[in-house]
């Protein structure tokens, strides 16, 4: 088995009415905040909360686990899936509406480029 990398295990899965991810707390409700998530240490424990959200296929769908680790209070995910997935793209996402430059006023004229 490869050498764990992080400090602690969370598990996650996929809400079946939104599919949106979803961490098990430790009163035992999915939340959609990785920071509500309950941390376990070893490795009995987690594959004991892996059986109890597979008997949960009602509310969520291919619960696993990953590899965290906690710092100063705050989970950190380890790998860029599970930090996407908690906190959204790595990409900022302009509207199509909003200017280019924010320092700039929005119009609906085209702009005029030097040399065309």
């Amino acid at each position: 088995m490869a050498k764990r990398s992080g400090t602690h295990y969370v598990l996650s899965a996929q809400l079946l009415e939104t599919g949106a991810p979803a961490y098990l707390t430790a009163a035992g409700v999915w939340s959609p905040h990785l920071q509500d998530a309950l941390p376990v240490l070893t490795d009995e424990e987690r594959d004991a909360l892996l059986a109890q959200a597979a008997q949960q296929e009602r509310l969520v769908c291919d619960p696993y686990f990953f590899d965290v680790r906690i710092e100063q209070g705050t989970i950190d995910p380890l790998s860029a899936r599970e930090r996407i997935r908690a906190f959204g793209p790595t990409t900022r996402v302009r509207r199509p509406d909003a200017p280019a430059n924010a320092n700039e006023p929005h119009t609906n004229e085209p702009r005029n480029h030097a040399g065309e």
